[in-house]
Formats: structure tokens, sequence, C-alpha cells
């Protein structure tokens, strides 16, 4: 007989098999009515034995889950829960319930009780969202940091490496206006500046993994104030600041000295360069000679503080002209670039010119000669630029990657 077969199931196939209680009687010894008082006796067992199981299956149901139903169409569910035991939080419902924290959310729940100490009844009914892809990211975001060890310091951080070429970063900031009204109320200067350098530690930290940045160069001046001392541009048009002369020099040249220590932090020669604007052409100039004074006993740091138009740096096969951009066309630059440079053109392959001062990006190639006029790094609008239509430029951080065998290789840029 199979051995998961009850003895009685096994008894009665057999008495039904050979259809004698007599053989079982003188099999085991006993009378016949022995026989019959024997399966009584195993029958009841039986019973009794198969009414636990019964009570234990229905405590089993008791405890679990009784109804889940989901909307799809507005990602919502409910649970009714049945339980002998208190849900006593949130964490304790979720693993009894086996809620998948994965995709769902719980809104709301409740709990009711019934019954006595003896025999205690629970129900929760909770209410589910489905986690949006927002959430369910933010979730992944905090379950990976919860795990995450940090690489350490010395594979996190770029290294100068043979296989790494040297390059130069030009970081040709025009017309930051940093004190510039702006109609729609952003003119709170510090945040300018935060941004900025924020913006700028991105690109040194892009540029660096890329290449081993043997120089940095970082023109200043071109409108970084906005207006003279006298509250005009430099022919004398009113212009509107945020904060008299005093205040915003004081501030402007505080965060110079900012930026270039930043700068410091990727290379340790950084070549600080003037170019005149046509809205601070002499605040400007005061302004590098102050800065040239402060970092004087920094080494690694050279300034060309002179009043010169136009500005000429050589790097590797590279030659570059730097120009505000207010007088001089394009193509007027591009001519007069090779006659001005003339005594170290032959030195180098690869041309570039770099202007601002028109707020919006401009590319040409001169016969050879690349020409980039940069997009303001501000996102000022004044009242003019309102009654104009100059509002649709967005102010960016443009910085250019000068590779020493091969000239320009990559071009950085950070919205404002």
């Amino acid at each position: 007989m199979p051995e998961n077969q009850s003895l009685l199931h096994q008894l009665e196939q057999m008495l039904h098999w050979k259809k004698s209680k007599k053989f079982y009687a003188e099999k085991l010894n006993i009378t016949e009515d022995e026989v019959d008082s024997l399966i009584r006796e195993l029958r009841n067992s039986e019973s009794i034995r198969n009414e636990a199981e019964t009570a234990s299956y229905i405590g089993e149901l008791e405890d679990a889950i009784v109804r889940f139903s989901e909307d799809v169409e507005k990602g919502t569910g409910e649970i009714v829960f049945n339980s002998k035991e208190e849900i006593k939080d949130l964490d304790d419902l979720i693993e009894k319930c086996k809620i998948d924290t994965d995709k769902w959310e719980i809104t709301k729940y409740v709990q009711n009780y019934w019954g006595n100490a003896d025999q205690p009844h629970y129900q929760v009914k909770a209410w589910l969202g489905k986690k949006k892809g927002e959430q369910v990211f933010q979730d992944s975001f905090i379950e990976f940091l919860s795990s995450y060890t940090p690489a350490s310091q010395e594979i996190m951080s770029p290294k100068l490496h043979p296989s790494k070429s040297n390059a130069a970063l030009v970081i040709n900031k025009q017309d930051a206006h940093y004190n510039k009204i702006d109609v729609d109320g952003d003119n709170n200067i510090k945040e300018r500046f935060a941004r900025m350098a924020y913006r700028t530690e991105t690109i040194l930290a892009q540029a660096a993994l890329a290449n081993n940045l043997d120089k940095i160069v970082y023109i200043i001046g071109s409108d970084e104030f906005n207006s003279e001392f006298t509250g005009t541009t430099t022919k004398g048009t009113p212009q509107q600041n945020i904060g008299g002369y005093h205040e915003s020099f004081k501030s402007i040249c505080d965060h110079e000295v900012l930026m270039i220590s930043l700068l410091l932090n990727y290379t340790s020669n950084v070549d600080v360069i003037y170019v005149a604007g046509n809205h601070d052409e002499y605040v400007g100039w005061h302004m590098i000679n102050w800065l040239q004074t402060y970092f004087r006993y920094i080494p690694g740091v050279t300034f060309d503080c002179s009043p010169k138009y136009r500005k000429y740096v050589s790097y590797g096969v590279t030659a570059m002209m730097f120009n505000h951009g207010d007088a001089i066309k394009p193509a007027k630059l591009a001519g007069i670039f090779p006659m001005e440079y003339k005594d170290n053109w032959s030195d180098h392959e690869v041309f570039y010119i770099f202007t601002g001062d028109k707020h919006h990006e401009l590319s040409q190639d001169f016969n050879g000669i690349k020409f980039y006029q940069i997009p303001a790094f501000s996102n000022a609008k004044s009242g003019w630029d309102e009654k104009n239509g100059y509002t649709c430029a967005r102010g960016e951080v443009t910085a250019f990657l000068i590779d020493e065998l091969y000239g320009m290789t990559n071009i950085f840029k950070q919205y404002l």
C-alpha cells in the first residue's frame, strides 16, 4: 500500500478486498466484534485529525491577504489583510502583505480589531499608488548610496599620465556683466559669482579627464563690470547697475581672486590676460593690475595687463588672437592677425581668433584662420535689451581645449 494512505483507508480497502472480518479476526487473534470496535476507533481518530487540519487551514486563511484590487487606469491599488497579530508599523505591513515597494507606495492604511484576548482578529486595509519614474529612480539611488563605497582619491583624481597629451584650456570670459541690473529680477551678484565658479569648475574637471592641463589661459575684462566708475560705458552711455562703484569693484575683485585660486587647483601655470571691453575699459584695467599685485608672490601665475586691444598667445602648434569684438569685424581681424603676429606666424600650424561683445555665438573660417565669437557669460537683460528684443540668447560659460600637437580638440559649454 502507498505510504501516504491512512491506516483506516488501508484497512477499509482490505476489508472491501477480502469481504470478510473473519480473516482479520483470525489474523489479529481477536473477535469479529473487536474488529468492528477497532474500525470505529480508527475512524474517530481520523475524523479528529481531519478537523484539526481543517481548523489549521482556516486559521492560515484568516492570516492572509483576502483581497487585492488594482485600477490600471488610475495607477492605484487596494489590499485587505486578515491577521491574528496586530500590524505594528508600516514595515510590518509591507512584510506581511508582501507589498512590492519597487512598484507601489502606501498612501494610507487603517487597522480594525475584533474578538477578545484569547481570539484576537485584526484586519488591515491599505491603499496603494503606483510609483512614478522619478520616485523609482530616487528610491534606487538611495538604495545605491546605502551600499556605495567610494573609490580612493587616487582613483578618482585625474592624473598626469604619459598617455594624456598636454593641452591648454582657454576660458575666454566675455560679457560677464556682473553688476548689470536684470529686468526679470535676478539681481543677486553673489549668486552670479557662485554660478560662474560652479560652471567653471565643472568644465575644469571635464577637461582634466581628457588631457594634462599644462596651462590655463584666462581672459578677463571685456565688460565684466558692466560700466565704468562713472556709471556709464566707456563712451558715456548710461548703465543701470546693481551696486555702486566702490562696492562692486571690491566684490568683483574678490571673486576673481577665488576664480584664479580655483584654476590653480588644476594646473600650476595660469596666464591671466586683460582684454579691454567697451563698457568698462578703464575699470577692467584697474582690476587686473590689482590682481597682479595680489598674486605677485604666487609662482605660476602671470598677468598681461597691457591696454592693447588685441592680445596674442602661443601654445604648441597653435597661435591665438583675443579681442573683445566691438570695433573690428571678423574678416578684418583675420587680415590683421598674420601681420601683427608676423614674427611668430611661421612657428605655428593652427590659428584661432576669439571674441565676444555681440552676446551670441558665431564661427567662421577665413582661409584656415578659425574665428569664434562666443555668447555672453551672463543672463542679465537690461531694459534696452528688452525693448530691442535681445532676450533670446542664453548665457553660457564657454572654454576651448587646445592640444599641444593638434590644436583645438574640444569645446566645453555650461549654461548659466
